[in-house]
């Protein structure tokens, strides 16, 4: 497993027989050529993400090690990021992530009825590609007119992350110039959104700094939109692909909170996390040295024998089930509440209206960079 690549594009179609070998070839496997670590087991991916001493992210959470344009928690370790967590946690609260649950079930209502009379779609741009871009902006109370050129900005920076520097820094200077412009209208006039209880957010007479303010919408923005598309599209090919689960599901809609459990620990946005070493470490009669980089396998211990009972199956009645595709510990996500409650919605609004669905293509062409993999584009028939 030396050739271990996640960039192949190989890998796109169906990485998992590929994960099950690192699985039980080589839980620790290392690419010399591209200078890199992969860690896949549940129990060690799970030990460094609580071990932040050892797996620091503060040189970036990706394999390009891009360490962000301004300050964000994701790319912190404590105790900075510790002090910003609290910061944000008094503005990002479960009200405010509840009090959107009727209008994030109307978002998902208009979409649906967009297309609902068509009898077809373009499913990542019908529907998973401008519902979360469209709960985002109400969150932070972004004008609709601008809510296409947030998923622009989203798509370029997911796209270019891994291969041009240029244009990824120049995406994330269109999205700082524009919350600035935001953030000096909110701090004018505040209301009731998010951007204006981050600038009103305080902590032992702390409050968060413009830059620290521009990252976290930043980052809202980016993993916000991106981690749901694609979720909502994994979701729906691996229903489509499993015809009894999707008519267990339409039968019991009781199910959606386990389901959503599941198809995140079954076919997650997010695959792995870089991590880079602060100290030399020995795993599995492996030495990793300080200062190496380290991927952390998410969606392969996700299916990890040692840790899932007949991980390859999709049970929607799985439990417990301690997937980790939030990640874990200081790092484990912040908008997790928010994620579970708009794949609830959306599966079940989806399923009320189109239960019969199907997928209209011979191939799926995937999108995918190092971090997340997701359809590029998914058409339906119903």
């Amino acid at each position: 497993m030396q050739d271990f690549n996640p960039y192949s594009r190989r890998l796109h179609a169906d990485p998992y027989p590929t994960y099950a070998r690192l699985l039980d070839e080589a839980p620790v496997c290392h690419n010399t050529k591209l200078g890199f670590w992969a860690i896949s087991r549940y129990d060690d991916v799970l030990a460094a993400l609580k071990d932040w001493r050892t797996y620091s992210s503060a040189s970036g959470i990706t394999l390009a090690s891009f360490p962000g344009l301004k300050p964000m928690i994701i790319l912190m370790d404590p105790p900075r990021q510790g002090e910003l967590r609290k910061l944000l946690l008094r503005a990002f609260t479960p009200r405010r992530v509840t009090a959107l649950k009727a209008r994030i079930r109307g978002i998902a209502r208009e979409l649906i009825a967009a297309f609902g009379g068509r009898g077809e779609c373009e499913f990542v741009r019908d529907f998973a590609a401008p519902y979360p871009t469209t709960v985002i902006a109400e969150l932070l109370g972004i004008d609709r007119a601008d809510r296409e050129q947030f998923k622009e900005w989203s798509d370029a920076i997911m796209t270019a992350r891994a291969v041009d520097a240029d244009a990824l820094t120049s995406a994330y200077d269109a999205i700082f110039a524009y919350f600035e412009r935001v953030i000096a209208e909110r701090r004018r006039r505040p209301g009731d959104d998010l951007v204006s209880a981050l600038v009103a957010a305080e902590a032992g007479g702390e409050r968060l700094s413009e830059d620290e303010l521009l990252g976290f919408c930043a980052l809202l923005l980016i993993a916000g939109n991106e981690t749901m598309a694609n979720f909502l599209s994994n979701a729906v090919l691996t229903l489509d692909r499993q015809p009894d689960a999707r008519r267990e599901l339409v039968a019991e809609a009781s199910l959606l909170p386990s389901a959503v459990e599941e198809l995140l620990r079954f076919e997650p946005s997010v695959h792995e996390l870089g991590r880079t070493l602060t100290r030399n470490v020995e795993l599995h009669g492996q030495t990793l040295r300080k200062g190496d980089r380290v991927l952390l396998m998410l969606a392969a211990a996700n299916r990890d024998a040692r840790r899932f009972r007949a991980p390859g199956q999709l049970d929607l009645r799985r439990d417990p089930n301690p997937h980790l595709s939030f990640g874990f510990g200081i790092h484990f996500c912040m908008g997790a509440s928010l994620a579970r409650l708009e794949a609830r919605i959306a599966l079940e609004e989806l399923l009320a209206s189109l239960p019969g669905y199907r997928v209209a293509a011979p191939e799926i062409r995937w999108f995918r960079t190092p971090a997340v993999r997701g359809p590029a584009a998914l058409p339906l028939e119903f």
